[in-house]
């Protein structure tokens, strides 16, 4: 048993007969409560692999040169060691695919290159798929000398860019957004295409990450037998730590009136929690002003890149989207915790040196995500991911609002 910082905050990690080991993380929240969760971890020496299911379903895969994740609705999402990325549903249709490519410079040179290839997209909790695939562009960069894809933006024609920058002839009426998220100030109805544009990045990427949470298939991941026996196991784990440290003065004096036996872990509640994220209005006004930056960039033809954000002078209030869901670990604690497709974050520290990772602080996050407020470790390949699902989904934001702007209901 570990104990952390705080009071009532501490690991229990337990070995199995198997080689197996699991670790049972309390914490104690700023609000009193007391948050447990919980993994249970096999390492593969012959293949190399470590792998960690966690109480509420999740499936975690550490390679040689892989991390595989699985989520609420069991669909999996794969980080390859040479910068590709992919996701498949449960019964192995894929999502998206990337490829290497190549192509030529205007200079005549033969370029590297990322194609993407999206078979599905999420709609009302379930995969759709395109009736054609749609294909992006990504050009190979390097962080810290890992290959990471950067998105290359599609070009329209310059006259499309015309209706982003006039309001509206007639104010269009939008409803469906409060499904998913709450603005500190509601809108029904919307006279600046920009704004609007602004809101529907936020509350679509909520939405898509709450799809990703949602049970797909016949069984749940919650109710799967593994998640379903480490909840067991982690019951009995903290039982008998609580009678060990009662029956033993040392060890209760060592723990300093911990409260092993806590509330309920809340996995339960979390899973397929439909309750709105709360978004401050200081938030929605920063993606407002992001994504105006962004369509100004796509007009240009420009990317969005990480190194350009930290070189700004707006790198400490930027906000990054995540665009797939991320384990990742609290800067303070190391205890795990889950980003989710939507779930905003900011800077904590701006990244200095050669470090592979960021401190950020959590902004607004969805019901099984990590708190916000809390301060984690996201590696900068990942942040650079998020620039990239950020200027694809102004892309296709864009297209949205101009239907919405001919039919005046979005």
């Amino acid at each position: 048993m570990v104990p952390h910082g705080n009071r009532n905050s501490f690991d229990i990690r337990q070995k199995n007969p198997d080689g197996s080991q699991i670790v049972v993380s309390q914490q104690q929240l700023p609000d009193g409560t007391k948050r447990v969760t919980g993994f249970k971890q096999t390492d593969d020496t012959r293949d190399g692999t470590t792998t960690r299911v966690y109480a509420d379903g999740r499936l975690v895969t550490q390679g040689r040169d892989f991390e595989r994740r699985s989520v609420g609705s069991g669909t999996s999402f794969v980080t390859h060691r040479n910068g590709l990325r992919e996701a498949v549903l449960p019964d192995g249709r894929p999502v998206f695919q990337d490829r290497f490519t190549s192509f030529r410079d205007q200079d005549g040179s033969e370029r590297r290159a990322i194609e993407r290839t999206r078979y599905a997209r999420w709609w009302n909790g379930r995969p759709e798929y395109e009736p054609r695939p749609v294909i992006r562009q990504y050009d190979v960069v390097y962080i810290h000398g890992a290959p990471v894809a950067q998105y290359r933006p599609s070009r329209f024609v310059p006259d499309y860019y015309r209706g982003y920058y006039a309001r509206f002839a007639v104010p269009v009426v939008v409803a469906a957004a409060a499904t998913w998220v709450a603005f500190a100030s509601p809108v029904t109805s919307y006279n600046d295409p920009l704004a609007l544009m602004g809101d529907m990045q936020i509350s679509s990427a909520f939405e898509e990450g709450y799809a990703y949470s949602t049970p797909y298939g016949a069984t749940p991941v919650y109710d799967a037998p593994a998640a379903a026996t480490l909840r067991s196991q982690m019951t009995t784990v903290r039982q008998h730590v609580k009678a060990s440290v009662q029956g033993n003065a040392a060890l209760k004096d060592q723990m300093a009136g911990v409260d092993v036996q806590a509330a309920s872990s809340r996995v339960q509640e979390a899973v397929g929690s439909a309750v709105p994220i709360q978004i401050p209005e200081e938030v929605r006004q920063q993606v407002r002003k992001q994504v105006r930056l962004s369509v100004a960039m796509h007009q240009n033809g420009r990317p969005l890149v990480l190194a350009d954000v930290l070189a700004s002078g707006y790198a400490r209030i930027y906000l990054f989207q995540t665009a797939q869901p991320l384990n990742v670990a609290q800067a303070s604690a190391g205890v795990e915790c889950f980003l989710n497709t939507g779930d905003l974050i900011g800077f904590s520290k701006l990244p200095a040196g050669e470090g592979a990772f960021a401190e950020m602080k959590v902004v607004a996050s969805g019901s099984s995500s990590c708190l916000p407020g809390e301060v984690v470790l996201v590696r900068l390949n990942d942040l650079q991911e998020m620039l990239n699902g950020f200027s694809e989904r102004v892309e296709e934001n864009m297209q949205r609002v101009s239907a919405c702007a001919a039919s005046g209901k979005c």
